[in-house]
């Protein structure tokens, strides 16, 4: 199982997965397209520093996503330049950012496509370490904010929460008509990742953050139909 406690490695994908196609599949559903930024694509210039790359594109893909175009955001050339837990601190920074302005819908599709595209068998799956890692640092600010940045902040958190969950499921289900057989490319499935994520947040009862999150999620009827686990009355 992919990270059973918090010092547990990432598995790779098999190698006779067809991720290629897989990732068409998903791209295709929301609306991305994953190749490489090219320069003439940067909203401020040809010229970064390769460290900033990750930043650049988070950036790109959500000025392409603002002006109505299809966002294209290349994760494993940014996972490359940082570590993948620093991409999603990044990603979750410049998501803020964007939620501010009132583009929380193009951070939810940002978001999913970022944490669920399936990729190659030398990266490791993101939703996982965004879960398990990322989340509860996440929580903790969130935690010490204003009410008005705490609204915010939380509201995207849930947002992708759910999104991304969902969206899991719903390539777990896709899988065997696209590569046939059955394979948990995001590391393992949807239900143990949700299992053990409503776990962890009960578990911080002293968080308030924790507590809204969990009510967030067990007020959403759709999402509690797939993930019966983050119902209030669930062990």
């Amino acid at each position: 199982m992919l990270f059973t406690n918090k010092k547990g490695k990432a598995k790779h994908l098999p190698s006779e997965i067809d991720v290629t196609s897989v990732r068409r599949v998903v791209g295709e559903a929301l609306g991305f397209r994953n190749k490489a930024i090219s320069p003439e694509m940067h909203p401020l210039g040809a010229q970064c520093p390769r460290e900033e790359e990750p930043r650049r594109c988070i950036q790109t893909a959500l000025t392409m996503a603002r002006a109505g175009k299809a966002p294209t955001l290349d994760v494993e050339r940014c996972i490359k330049i940082i570590s993948p837990s620093k991409f999603l601190f990044l990603l979750w920074s410049e998501l803020v950012l964007s939620a501010s302005l009132g583009e929380m819908e193009n951070c939810r599709r940002i978001a999913t496509f970022v944490l669920t595209m399936p990729r190659s068998p030398n990266t490791p799956p993101l939703l996982p370490i965004f879960l398990f890692i990322v989340s509860p640092a996440l929580i903790a600010t969130i935690d010490r904010q204003q009410p008005s940045e705490h609204a915010l902040n939380l509201e995207l958190f849930v947002t992708v929460i759910c999104s991304a969950f969902t969206a899991a499921l719903h390539l777990e289900l896709a899988i065997p008509s696209v590569i046939g057989g059955h394979r948990f490319v995001l590391g393992q499935s949807s239900m143990a990742m949700a299992r053990r994520f409503a776990t962890e947040l009960r578990e911080e009862k002293s968080s308030h953050t924790n507590n809204t999150i969990i009510q967030r999620l067990a007020s959403s009827q759709p999402f509690v139909a797939n993930f019966p686990v983050f119902m209030n009355d669930s062990m």
